[in-house]
């Protein structure tokens, strides 16, 4: 499983389904999965044309809408005897205000599925290969793994037994891996430098961080001097560009000094020609950067 997190508006969904594009295309039945709802979704990313365009990967691809309150409904589904006896509780104001105000449970409900998605057992209902988790925002992502931590220790029963069942998936380090997405500007870079330290804490490691959308000069040592004296421009444009140039090598500088990861850049697609077109670019430069080569 590869979880990409991170301050929202990086571009973590895109991303996620650059790489589950790249292992639908080998072959490998692959599973995106997210919390928003799919026209929210499709509304940010499509796949229209996929089919046409590269139907392995089309026959591999699956995008799967994790609705907590809908797994908890249908919990109680499988768990009452009676048609009636399910209606009842599923209508009971008591039932619906406990499932919103309940601490942990919506997010427990979550983690849960997602468990049951990643792992080779009847429960899922099926098996794939990869598993790509498109994580909420930070502050939301971090909330969900410090649930089931809690449900594991100060819970009994069922609950406990669930949190200790998610607790096991993310503390095995071999089974996933978490991948922060960032943007080379001020705020990302401190959001994703506090991320990587409260994951720390939580015992899980991040090998590698994506800088998104950068110049392909962010990296580069090449004096700036020399790179803007062979381009042509408007004064104003050149030092717009520059001064954008210093901020993202300065941004990657601090990434690199406080977060003990590989640093992936995606370089920014400047004009395509439809979603599907962005994310066979961005495929390419995402596989490596989740440890994979297309």
């Amino acid at each position: 499983m590869t979880i990409f997190c991170g301050k929202g508006g990086t571009g973590r969904t895109s991303i996620s389904f650059a790489l589950g594009l790249s292992y639908a295309m080998r072959g490998l039945r692959t599973v995106i999965v997210t919390s928003h709802p799919l026209t929210e979704v499709s509304s940010v990313v499509s796949l229209a044309g996929l089919q046409q365009a590269h139907p392995v990967a089309a026959a591999n691809l699956f995008v799967v809408r994790i609705d907590p309150i809908e797994v908890l409904n249908n919990t109680v589904r499988q768990k009452l005897p009676s048609a009636l006896l399910v209606k009842a509780v599923l209508s009971s104001k008591v039932y619906q205000s406990l499932v919103e105000v309940a601490p942990g449970l919506k997010e427990i409900a979550f983690l849960n599925r997602l468990r049951q998605l990643s792992e080779d057992q009847k429960e899922s209902g099926q098996k794939f290969d990869r598993l790509v988790w498109d994580a909420p925002a930070t502050g939301h992502f971090l909330q969900m793994l410090r649930v089931s931590r809690n449900f594991d220790t100060y819970l009994s029963g069922p609950f406990a037994l669930l949190g200790a069942q998610i607790t096991r998936l993310f503390s095995d380090a071999a089974r996933f891996s978490v991948i922060p997405v960032a943007t080379l500007e001020e705020m990302a870079v401190q959001e994703t430098v506090e991320l990587c330290q409260q994951l720390q804490e939580l015992g899980i490691g991040t090998r590698d961080v994506i800088c998104n959308l950068t110049s392909p000069l962010a990296a580069s040592e090449e004096p700036l001097d020399a790179v803007f004296a062979k381009l042509a421009g408007s004064e104003a444009d050149v030092k717009f560009l520059r001064g954008r140039i210093e901020i993202e090598r300065l941004q990657l500088r601090t990434l690199r000094d406080s977060v003990k990861s590989s640093m992936h850049l995606v370089r920014r697609k400047t004009s395509w020609s439809s979603d599907l077109d962005l994310l066979f670019e961005l495929a390419g430069q995402v596989a490596p950067a989740a440890g994979e080569a297309l």
